[in-house]
């Protein structure tokens, strides 16, 4: 009976190895003049700003970079931020990232903003998007707010049609475990991230509003759950390298 367990966990180890191989290959491929695409860039952009997970939000103007070849847009730059990244120090202006944090954990999330500080040039700007922990910890508290419920309503309908009502525990369980979500930041620990990670006069935004021309109207998130989700959902903040 245990060598027979052991044979289906080394059949079940072997089968998911095999599931990935076209994945890493899609990604190897991906990779392919990467450095020339890096190299045209910067000789071609005298302001240049660096979109991490930029999914299907393709920036004019930026150089536009994600990890999933799946969803690989033309165009778009492979990057794991997980990773060194492949730029020169103090080489960019600005960096955004919208909703692609929460999807890696917290040292790796102290990792990737570590390499945003590096590449950036003194006087540059971070601007970092993710949901708000503090947003999806109020569903379950009084009051039942219309924003809440308009949240609670558009999550079920979406994502699990097959909970029993609007209910905050259905909605919460499945923000949690259902959309790869490694670690969901509130306002108090994405300061201290930003923080830990070098960056300076770090304020909060809402979406689509900067004070810097060039990270005003760039999130993409509002075109999936409309404009009011987006505001309860999102927390975003800047910072400065100084």
């Amino acid at each position: 009976m245990r060598d027979l367990l052991k044979q289906s966990f080394a059949l079940v180890g072997l089968v998911k190895s095999l599931r990935q191989i076209p994945f890493d290959l899609k990604r190897a491929l991906w990779c392919i003049g990467r450095d020339g695409d890096i190299r045209q860039y910067m000789d071609t952009h005298p302001v240049r700003k660096l979109q991490i997970g930029a999914g299907y939000n393709m920036l004019d103007g930026w150089l536009n970079a994600d990890f999933n070849p799946d969803t690989r847009q033309p165009g778009q730059l492979y990057l794991n931020a997980t990773r060194p990244f492949p730029f020169p120090d103090a080489s960019f202006d600005h960096v955004f990232s919208e909703h692609m944090i929460e999807h890696i954990w917290w040292s790796d999330g102290q990792f990737m903003l570590k390499e945003i500080h590096r590449i950036l040039k003194p006087g540059g700007t971070v601007r970092i998007s993710t949901p708000n922990l503090e947003s999806i910890a109020s569903l379950i508290q009084p009051p039942l707010t219309p924003i809440k419920q308009q949240y609670l309503k558009l999550s079920t309908d979406k994502h699990i049609p097959h909970a029993v009502g609007y209910r905050p525990g259905f909605v919460m369980n499945n923000f949690y475990w259902d959309f790869g979500h490694f670690f969901i930041y509130d306002s108090e620990t994405l300061d201290l991230a930003l923080n830990l990670a070098g960056f300076k006069d770090i304020k909060r935004w809402q979406p689509m509003e900067s004070d810097v021309p060039a990270l005003k109207g760039i999130e993409s998130h509002q075109k999936i759950v409309g404009d009011e989700v987006n505001v309860f959902e999102s927390i975003i903040l800047q910072g400065v390298k100084r």
